[in-house]
């Protein structure tokens, strides 16, 4: 399959600008343009884009994620196994943030309700 800037921007929740810039940094380069002069990104594209967007979330600036992609010991299974366990790591985090959040709210509600019957 082969997506436009247009389409690629859509299904990736990127902008066509930032995709313009990849390019022009030379992190993500079509593989070709259309006869109309548009940039053509494939299958390998769309997973280059991946790792980029998995590296951007774990806070990684474009020139490291440049020499990652590029250097010639990249696994990308490897990669892809230390982006989930980074993003497992994360979710566990977020899940004890929500439930200290909830625990304090249900705090607040019974000394709210004590406080309503001694009234």
């Amino acid at each position: 399959m082969e997506y436009t800037v247009n389409e690629l921007s859509k299904i990736s929740g990127i902008s066509t600008r930032t995709l313009r810039y990849y390019d022009q940094i030379e992190l993500l380069v079509p593989p070709r343009l259309s006869s109309s002069g548009y940039r053509i990104y494939g299958e390998n594209e769309v997973d280059i884009l991946r790792q980029i967007l998995f590296y951007r979330e774990l806070g990684v600036n474009l020139g490291e994620i440049k020499k990652l992609l590029n250097s010639p010991g990249y696994d990308k299974e490897k990669s892809l196994q230390e982006h989930l366990d980074e993003l497992l790591q994360k979710k566990a985090r977020i899940e004890t943030l929500i439930n200290s959040v909830n625990d304090t709210i249900q705090s607040l509600k019974r000394k709210a309700a004590i406080y309503c019957l001694v009234l």
